[in-house]
């Protein structure tokens, strides 16, 4: 029975460790990868705020979306109370402050619209036309849910070697909880790619195909790995629980094919054996005795 529960044990840690999968990895503004590109976001790298005003007779409502594609924004300084500072790990953050003649400014909203740490970072998006980059990505990122509604954000992201990385993107619109701008740079551009687009850093094309392949084949064997390891996992728990509760089975005879499984490491040096017998064989061809 302590065989069997730990047998079982094994094999549902196994499961779930595959579910689970690994800890999502940091999102890398120089080295961002999409659609077998890679682009360096890093110029992007600062807290931009963005400001808008309205006429609130008798007040005036300022409302500042304040962003950073790249890492989590700055914490406000000591000097701002508390419940006025945007919530810590935010990407992109909402302010919605009050004026008033000859009245301190009041602070009557404050919230992430991305981020806050306890989603995954951003992911890039973007729709590949044959073997030229794209020239226009997505920046998106979730943020909490407030009275129901989740707010995201979502950046458009285009191509243009015109502009500069020191501007500033444009709100396009705040639709059901989703935060639009976009925003036209250099960094946008690939660094590798045809002979038309390449390159909002520059770079060498060929070595950045050989890293995209080495990419691609990295994530082939990752997946055949994960699906390898998925698939015994579940053979094992299945195995387990069929010989518990159906065969009626104890101890070791509950794992699946056990006679297999004995016999499986002499299998493996018999097949070592016979490749190494037929290399030596092969190595020797072509030679005869004088």
């Amino acid at each position: 029975m302590r065989i069997f529960r730990m047998w079982a044990v094994a094999a549902v840690a196994a499961v779930a460790a595959v579910a689970l999968g690994r800890p999502a990895a940091a999102f890398d503004c120089k080295k961002a990868q999409v659609a077998g590109f890679t682009y360096d976001l890093g110029p992007l790298a600062r807290d931009i705020a963005l400001a808008s005003n309205a006429t609130t007779p008798p007040t005036v409502t300022e409302t500042t979306y304040t962003l950073n594609l790249c890492g989590p924004l700055a914490a406000a300084p000591d000097s701002t109370p508390a419940i006025d500072r945007c919530p810590a790990g935010a990407w992109v953050c909402r302010t919605v402050t009050n004026f008033k003649k000859d009245e301190k400014p009041r602070v009557v909203e404050v919230g992430a619209l991305a981020g806050t740490g306890s989603h995954d970072g951003p992911t890039l998006e973007a729709q590949a036309s044959g073997s030229d980059a794209p020239k226009q990505l997505h920046w998106k990122m979730v943020g909490p849910t407030i009275e129901g509604v989740e707010w995201s954000t979502d950046i458009t992201l285009v191509c243009d070697k015109g502009a500069k990385n020191e501007g500033q993107p444009k709100l396009t619109g705040l639709k059901a909880g989703v935060l639009e701008l976009e925003w036209s740079v250099p960094a946008a551009c690939a660094l590798s790619g045809d002979s038309d687009g390449g390159g909002g850093s520059g770079g060498d094309g060929g070595e950045d195909g050989d890293n995209r392949d080495k990419g691609s084949s990295g994530g082939i064997l990752s997946t055949v790995t994960t699906i390898a390891f998925f698939s015994f996992a579940l053979y094992l728990v299945v195995g387990v629980m069929y010989k518990f509760l159906v065969v009626r089975a104890r101890g070791l005879d509950v794992v699946p094919n056990l006679a297999f499984w004995r016999e499986f490491p002499y299998l493996c040096t018999d097949f070592a054996q016979h490749v190494w017998s037929m290399v030596g064989n092969r190595r020797h061809a072509g030679y005869s005795v004088v």
